[in-house]
């Protein structure tokens, strides 16, 4: 079964990692968000594709849910010597990433050539690519009337402020990753991950012929919801992104709620994985002409990946793709 994900970060890479896991059958293609990617240091970081990387490949710290386990911080505590005002951590075994990578693009290959060779060396058995090449920034603009850079509002920030709007600088004139539309195309089903849908999954939809694509295989298209409204959050970094999730939802006209992801995502999927303990959800999302499987999608808190797994593929099913 071919599969096709969208998405990246620390959500949906727990989903990713569940399909490889626990359904060999599945032939699967990763597409990443590289919106919130920065430049620090001179050095490209990209959080959201490492995330998967890491993730994939067993190296993920995952009580951070970021980052590399056992990570040293030599680097990071010699730069803030230097400069107090460091804010974004990067360990020592992340930056042997960042250094390969930005070396890899400053002698002219691309994003997509580094993700799959670092995929490869990392010893994932799925494809993992960059959404797109080009270089694209999603930006925050806050109450106070400042224009950040996404990594500016939810890490140095803390997602403590007001948002008025978003934006994704350059995705405009930007190309899906080659050969990702056809893909999609071929693809029996394409799975939205539980990301934050403005910020992981908006600079994605937003490349040139990405929603035309997606609308076209509408049948085919399952979301996953990134949030669940009646379990509370009590970790910290959950807490931050789900704070960022709801006020940039928010500021796009839609509901913090299981209801309003599937209302940003409605024109472009056909179904919707709902979790059991929001029930109440269900009419509202099926009233947008999306089919509704339940399960417990909560994996980093003791769900069962493998029912998750089963009910993202009943999603399928349902929709009409077969087996």
């Amino acid at each position: 079964m071919k599969v096709v994900g969208l998405g990246g970060g620390i959500g949906a890479s727990r989903l990713w990692k569940a399909l490889l896991a626990y359904d060999t059958g599945v032939d699967l293609t990763l597409a990443v968000n590289t919106g919130d990617d920065i430049w620090i240091h001179g050095l490209r970081i990209c959080p959201d594709l490492d995330t998967v990387l890491y993730a994939l490949s067993g190296r993920q710290d995952t009580g951070r849910g970021w980052g590399v386990r056992g990570e040293t911080w030599e680097c990071m505590r010699a730069l803030t010597e230097l400069d107090a005002g460091q804010w974004f951590n990067l360990g020592d075994r992340d930056l042997a990433v960042h250094l390969f990578r930005t070396g890899r693009l400053r002698a002219g290959q691309r994003l997509s050539t580094v993700a799959g060779d670092l995929a490869r060396a990392f010893g994932i058995p799925c494809s993992v690519l960059p959404a797109t090449d080009a270089e694209v920034t999603t930006r925050v603009v806050t109450g106070d009337g400042r224009d950040l850079h996404y990594q500016e509002f939810l890490v140095r920030e803390r997602a403590d402020v007001d948002v008025l709007s978003t934006y994704v600088e350059g995705v405009g004139t930007a190309d899906p990753a080659p050969g990702l539309l056809a893909h999609l195309v071929a693809a029996d089903l394409v799975v939205i991950g539980p990301s934050n849908p403005v910020a992981s999954l908006g600079p994605v939809l937003g490349l040139r012929g990405m929603r035309e694509t997606l609308s076209a295989i509408r049948a085919k298209t399952v979301v996953v919801t990134p949030t669940v409204e009646s379990v509370p959050i009590t970790d910290r970094g959950e807490h931050g992104r789900a704070r960022s999730r709801a006020l940039l939802l928010r500021a796009a006209g839609f509901d913090a709620t299981p209801a309003g992801v599937a209302a940003f995502y409605a024109d472009l999927a056909s179904a919707f994985v709902l979790d059991r303990a929001d029930p109440g959800h269900r009419s509202a999302i099926e009233e947008l002409g999306m089919r509704v499987v339940t399960a417990d999608t909560l994996v980093h808190q003791g769900a069962d990946p493998g029912h998750l797994v089963r009910a993202l593929l009943q999603a399928g099913l349902t929709a009409g793709l077969g087996g």
